[in-house]
Parts: structure tokens; C-alpha cells; sequence
């Protein structure tokens, strides 16, 4: 079920002009794709310019429905604050709210890893997802970017500390 819908969801990606792999990634090529990702994770067999990352699929009940990633370094530069975070959920799938429920487990996993910045972007056009990251914290660095790519940074220690505030102020609130 799940090889079935992954090669689905590529077929939608592809069709609309966003490819997500290679455009001739066979079944039998799958077990070799899945170890190139487990190979990222851990910066083994990296190509020129990119870092490690660990990838996690979004799944339901009808199979795969997009992807997440979290970079795991990044080299801080005015343009690089934080560590990329790359999402993409099929076509089909949008507007279901698997983008801002992907973000939030993302961010819980980057709180575990010691991960205290991340940096999302997208393209300016897409307001929705502009939205996801803007309500799981994101700040846009860039606000006179009309088009192009928008990005974001998610403090961490400032959400923490925020949720601890407000933690605080409830249990105050209610004794």
C-alpha cells in the first residue's frame, strides 16, 4: 500500500512541475532510495553542497502523504540562521492540515536533537504555507521580499520560554 502511494504521490508532484525525486526512480530502485536517505541522515555519501538531514514521511490511512526534513547543521551567514527545514505534502493532501502537523512534530524533534533555530522557507506565492509556518512561531526575516523565497527563523528557546511563561501565568490564574 504504501510503495503504491508513495509512486502516486510522485506521479501528482511531477505532473504539477515539482518533481520530488528522480523522474526514473523504479519499485526496484525504492529499497536504494530509502538508504540514500538513511545514508543523509548521517552525512555518509553526501553530494557537494548538501548536509545531513533526517526525512520523515507524512502517512494516513490511504498511505504516503508527503514529506518533511530537518537539516542537521548549517553553517550560520547573514542568509543562514538556523537549520533548514524543507516540507512538501502531495497535492491531493493539501489543505488538510498535514503541513502544521508535520511542522509541529518536526519541532519537537529538533527540541530532542539540542536544535534551538530553525530557518523555513518558502516561495512567496504560497500564502498556505507561509501560514503553516507562521503559526508554529515563524518569524519572516525578509518582509520586503514581494517574490521569490520568504524565510522564516522559529526560535526555540523563545518558544520554550514563552510556553513556560504562559504555563506559569495559567497555573497562577487558576490558584
Amino acid at each position: 500500500m504504501y510503495l503504491d502511494s508513495f509512486f502516486q504521490a510522485m506521479a501528482e508532484f511531477e505532473s504539477e512541475g515539482n518533481p520530488q525525486v528522480h523522474k526514473n526512480l523504479s519499485r526496484e530502485q525504492f529499497p536504494a532510495y530509502v538508504r540514500q536517505l538513511h545514508d543523509q541522515s548521517i552525512g555518509k555519501n553526501l553530494k557537494d553542497g548538501y548536509i545531513p538531514s533526517k526525512e520523515f514521511w507524512i502517512v494516513d490511512r490511504d498511505g504516503y502523504a508527503g514529506r518533511i526534513i530537518l537539516g542537521l547543521t548549517f553553517t550560520p551567514t547573514p542568509e543562514k540562521l538556523g537549520h533548514h527545514v524543507g516540507y512538501a505534502v502531495r497535492p491531493s493532501k493539501r489543505r488538510h492540515g498535514y503541513a502544521t502537523k508535520a511542522l509541529e512534530a518536526l519541532l519537537d524533534e529538533a527540541r530532542k536533537l539540542g536544535i534551538h533555530k530553525l530557518m523555513p522557507t518558502c516561495d512567496a506565492a504560497n500564502i498556505a504555507s507561509r501560514k503553516v509556518i507562521e503559526r508554529s512561531g515563524g518569524s519572516l526575516l525578509n518582509p520586503e521580499a514581494r517574490v521569490g523565497e520568504l524565510r522564516f527563523l522559529i526560535d526555540l528557546d523563545a518558544d520554550s520560554s514563552l510556553r513556560a511563561s504562559s504555563s506559569t501565568r495559567n497555573a497562577d490564574e487558576m490558584g
